[in-house]
C-alpha cells in the first residue's frame, strides 16, 4: 500500500509515524496538509507541516541525530498537525523523567535555547513529561517562528555561523547560561 493511500485511509486525526503508519487518533487538520521531509544525516523521512514548523522540527531532529544519538527507522513520530515531533516515543514514555544523561540533556536544552524558546521540550511539562517530544510552542504561522526558521536556514547555508550539528558549542559557558535561562522561563 502506498503512503498516500495509507494516509488517506488513516484519517485526519491519526498520529503518523515516520513510516506513515497510524498510531492513535487526535483531532487535527487533514493529514493531506502534511509533507514528507528527509532528516539530514539519516534515511528517515517524517511527515510535518510545511514551512517554519518543518524547518524548526527538522533542526531539532538533525541536532539529535548528530549530537545525541543516531536515529533509525521508526524513531520519529508526529501528530496530525505536523507541529509535534516525538523522538523514540518508546524510549521516553509519557511520565518518565531522567531518560537523558547530563551531557545529552545539555544538548536538548541548547536546542530549545537556539530556537529562542519557540520550540518546547516535553521534558519540561509539569503534568506529564515526555522527554522525546519537541513541539512548536507558538502559532505555526506566527512572525516569530518565521523569523526563527529564516535564521536556522541561513545558519545552515553559512557553515562558519552554523548553530547545528557538530559544533560543540552547547558546552560553552554562554550557551549553558542561555539554556538555563530559557529552562527557567519555561518552568515559569
Amino acid at each position: 500500500m502506498r503512503r498516500r493511500t495509507l494516509l488517506a485511509s488513516a484519517g485526519a486525526g491519526a498520529l503518523l509515524t515516520a513510516s506513515g503508519v497510524p498510531a492513535r487518533a487526535q483531532a487535527a487538520p487533514a493529514a493531506t496538509d502534511l509533507r514528507s521531509f528527509a532528516v539530514q544525516g539519516t534515511d528517515i523521512s517524517v511527515l510535518l507541516r510545511p514551512g517554519p514548523p518543518a524547518t524548526v522540527l527538522l533542526y531539532a531532529a538533525r541536532r539529535f541525530q548528530y549530537e545525541i544519538d543516531a536515529l533509525r527507522p521508526g524513531d520519529l513520530a508526529t501528530d496530525a498537525t505536523g507541529t509535534v515531533l516525538d523522538i523514540r516515543p518508546g524510549w521516553y514514555p509519557p511520565g518518565a523523567r531522567g531518560g537523558f544523561p547530563p551531557h545529552q540533556l545539555i544538548v536538548v536544552r541548547d536546542i530549545i535555547a537556539q530556537c529562542d524558546g519557540l520550540l518546547g521540550w516535553g521534558g519540561d511539562s509539569k503534568r506529564t513529561p515526555r522527554e522525546g517530544r519537541f513541539r512548536i510552542a507558538v502559532p505555526p504561522a506566527g512572525r516569530a517562528l518565521r523569523a526563527l526558521a529564516k535564521r536556522l536556514d541561513a545558519d545552515e547555508e553559512t557553515p562558519d555561523r552554523r548553530v547545528g550539528a557538530g559544533t560543540g558549542l552547547p558546552f560553552t559557558p554562554a550557551r549553558l547560561r542561555r539554556s538555563e535561562s530559557i529552562r527557567r522561563s519555561a518552568a515559569g
